[in-house]
Parts: C-alpha cells; structure tokens; sequence
C-alpha cells in the first residue's frame, strides 16, 4: 500500500543565472493538464531510495516550520518564502547550482501528514534557432522530466516528527560534496535505504564465504526473503531478513548481526522505499563478463538452471529445458 493525497502545492522559482527569486503567492491549479506532473514528482521524492533520514530535536527549525505550515494557508505561505530564500543563499554561492523550481507540498502518505519542499533542477537540452538568415545550435534549461527523480528534497513527516533529505554532490572548494545537511539542517544522519540494501549484500555474500551456509545463493535468497516481505505487506527489516538468509548456522547468523549494527543497522531499522523489479531477478556474472538474468525463482528451484562443477575446477552454466531462444 502506498497511497499519497496532495493537499496542495505552492512553486517558487531560483534564478541563477540572473540572481533572482520568483515568489508565488498562490497555490499551484491542479488542472489535468499539470497534476499528473505534480503527483509523479511527490510520488517519486515520498519513495525514493535515496531519502536519508536524519535524526534532530523536536525544536529543529524544520520540525517547527513543518508544524506552522499546516497551521494555515497563510503560514504556509510565509514559510515556504523564507525556505525558498535560504535556498537561493545557499546555491548562490554554487558555480554550477542550476535554475530550478522549488515545490512546497502539503500531503498525506499512507494517512500520515508530510511537509515537503522539492527542488527542480533544470536540465540542458539542444535546441536549434533561426538568428537572421543563419541556423545554430544552443542549449536551453527545461524543468526535467516527469519520470526522473527528483534530485533535492526536503521532506518532513509532522505525524511521526521524522525528517528526511534528498541530496545532490556539487562542486564546492574544490571536492564533490553534499551542502543542504551540512550548512543548513544539520542532523545526524541514518543510512539511506540504498545504502542498507548494499549493507545486506555485503555481509551476506561474506558469512556465505566464510560459512558456506547456501552453496553461493544467499544474495538470491535475501532477494527472495525481501519480495517475500513486500508481496505480503510485512516490514522491510534488513536485519531481521539477513539472520533469516543466514539460519541454517548459529555463528554466522551471530557474526552478521555484530556486524550489520557496526555498519550502522540495527533491529528496528527498515527500509520503506524498494524497486520490486530489483528484488525479482538475479544475474549471474561469469569471469569472462558474461551475464545471465533469469527471475530469482528460477535460480533458487534449479529447474531452468545447474551450475556444474568440472574435474578441473571450472564451472559449466546449463540452461535445461529452452524451447526457443531469441537474440536481442
């Protein structure tokens, strides 16, 4: 389940490349010919894997700002500028910081009341241009598209007091970097649900090869556990799924548990934002950089694929059972 209600949406526009802001004042109409814009862009900062949570005191300005905004149109309105200002002074001083519209939305997910404010960025497209009698080609900044992600965000949870960030490196002093948690928010930050994902697979390929506990299918096995979880609506618990994978051997269940909290996981974290077309395959990847992809089934049952060792050492990939074969 994953049902989100926009309330309503409020656009600010940064101007860089003319130093200057473009405050609204009105609410955003969401006509037909611009909410399914609107929606996939909440839809897509609300569940990206990339949101970070960060932990922060009750009376953290964004906790507090969130809470005012849903007071009345009026705060809304009021905070949502001086957001978007503090915005404008922080990219300012970012050489490649690109124009971008700024959305403050006000919505429920899953029944829980969010605050959030979506930075935009533009992207550059060519585009050809008549100048007199001569034809060129140029670039110019368009608001990216409806289906890409959304590659800044603030988002605040009100009912539950929690606070999340999407966050884009820039170039700053010299080195790639993060700037918004940095020189603004401010919080400690948790893993996002990228980086637990890339956690699980690490410990669970290195217990497997030390401990053999699944002859090289417990990456496949983890997948299956998380669709698993996900097909029946239980919680995602990276911990809980990697002692499952893991439970045919006491000590190696006991070292990946010790291990995953010092990587930062522990007993209650989840992971709420997953590509299900992710969880579903599996790819083998021979040494030769050959790769087989084949739905995560197919590989735990056998039926379809036998990995045979040889006398030399070597392993030989046996598809059974093909009727056609097509190449593409």
């Amino acid at each position: 389940m994953n049902t989100i209600v926009i309330n309503k949406i409020l656009m600010h526009m940064l101007d860089f490349e003319h130093r200057k802001i473009y405050h609204s004042t009105d609410f955003v109409d969401m006509n037909e010919t611009s909410i399914d814009y609107y929606r996939k862009k909440v839809e897509k900062a609300l569940n990206s894997p990339s949101l970070k949570e960060l932990t922060v005191g009750s009376l953290h300005e964004m906790m507090l700002r969130s809470e005012k905004m849903i007071e009345s149109q009026e705060e809304f309105i009021k905070q949502a500028h001086e957001m978007t200002d503090k915005l404008f002074a922080l990219g300012s001083v970012i050489e490649e910081m690109p124009n971008s519209n700024v959305l403050f939305v006000d919505c429920y997910k899953n029944g829980e009341r969010y605050v959030a404010a979506l930075k935009l960025n533009y992207r550059y497209i060519p585009m050809s241009v008549i100048d007199e009698e001569n034809i060129r080609i140029t670039k110019k900044q368009v608001l990216p598209t409806m289906g890409s992600p959304v590659d800044e965000a603030i988002i605040v949870n009100v009912d539950a007091k929690k606070l999340f960030l999407i966050e884009k490196k820039y170039n700053i002093d010299g080195k790639l970097d993060f700037y918004l948690n940095a020189q603004w928010i401010k919080g400690e930050e948790k893993l996002t649900d990228k980086q637990k994902i890339s956690t699980m697979k690490k410990v669970v390929r290195k217990m497997d090869d030390i401990y053999n506990v699944n002859d090289g299918k417990a990456l496949p096995l983890m997948k299956h556990e998380i669709q698993e979880k996900i097909d029946t609506n239980q919680p995602v618990k990276p911990l809980e799924i990697v002692k499952k994978v893991l439970e045919k051997d006491g000590q190696a269940q006991e070292e990946s548990e010790i291990m995953m909290k010092d990587l930062g996981i522990g007993e209650e974290d989840q992971i709420e934002s997953l590509s299900l077309t992710a969880m579903d395959k599996c790819k083998l990847v021979l040494d030769d950089e050959i790769e087989i992809s084949l739905p995560i089934e197919e590989y735990l049952s056998g039926d379809k694929v036998e990995k045979v060792k040889q006398e030399d050492g070597t392993y030989s990939i046996l598809l059974k059972d093909v009727s056609e074969v097509i190449v593409k």
